[in-house]
């Protein structure tokens, strides 16, 4: 009861001494005096707008998610390619292409920014959520050792036209089960690395998750990446 009066005399002052305030005075008292509140009240709803988001997200079907890791060039921009690609593939209704370009790792830094990344790569890998990832060669040839990935030619088999393409870009390693495949594309005669900005200083690899069930989106991406049109067969 003696807070309730308390607040109930502020406000009554408060009210009391804007009465005596020029409307420009009036705007920066309640500014300055509730600018702690206006704060939580912003932060409040950012808070539920994420809420809201990640649960409207939740109820959409992803038909591909990928990561660009270390691009420093913005040659991947993961939003202009949701929406280009989106467009190319024909996502239906309630479905969603899913793509991040704000990882960096340096396996050799200590850095907490390549930690989490690090972590988000290795987690969305070992919960079979993510179906592919494009880095620079040298990291990507770590990967290829370390995680289980997808014969490339077996992925492409019924697409010779883009087989034909990429076939001398492939390069074949051992990937994260001991077995010997085409398992690593290089990137450099795909759309990504036309770009004038481009300076060649770092050899983006393509790797894709053995795992994977978007065999189908991922050879769409594919097909995209190298200016094939989209294929006319159902999708699966």
């Amino acid at each position: 009861m003696f807070t309730d009066n308390r607040l109930i005399r502020s406000w009554k002052k408060d009210r009391e001494t804007l009465k005596t305030l020029s409307p420009r005075q009036k705007l920066g008292f309640i500014f300055d005096y509730y600018r702690g509140l206006f704060f939580l009240a912003f932060v409040l709803l950012l808070l539920l707008f994420y809420i809201g988001d990640m649960v409207w997200q939740s109820h959409r079907v992803i038909d591909l998610q990928g990561f660009f890791i270390n691009d420093r060039q913005n040659l991947f921009p993961a939003g202009e390619l949701i929406r280009d690609f989106s467009s190319y593939y024909g996502a239906p209704n309630g479905h969603r292409i899913a793509f991040e370009d704000s990882l960096y790792v340096d396996l050799d830094s200590g850095s907490e920014y390549h930690a989490a990344s690090q972590g988000k790569i290795v987690a969305y890998t070992a919960a079979r959520e993510l179906d592919f990832l494009v880095a620079p060669k040298e990291l990507a040839l770590y990967y290829a050792e370390t995680f289980p990935l997808y014969d490339l030619e077996l992925l492409l088999a019924d697409n010779p036209d883009l087989l034909s393409l990429v076939q001398n870009h492939l390069i074949s390693t051992q990937d994260g089960t001991g077995a010997k495949k085409a398992c690593c594309l290089e990137l450099e005669a795909s759309r990504f690395l036309q770009d004038p900005a481009y300076d060649g200083t770092d050899s983006y690899c393509l790797l894709v998750l053995s795992y994977t069930p978007h065999t189908q989106a991922m050879v769409s991406f594919l097909r995209y990446a190298y200016g094939l049109p989209p294929e006319l067969s159902p999708r699966q």
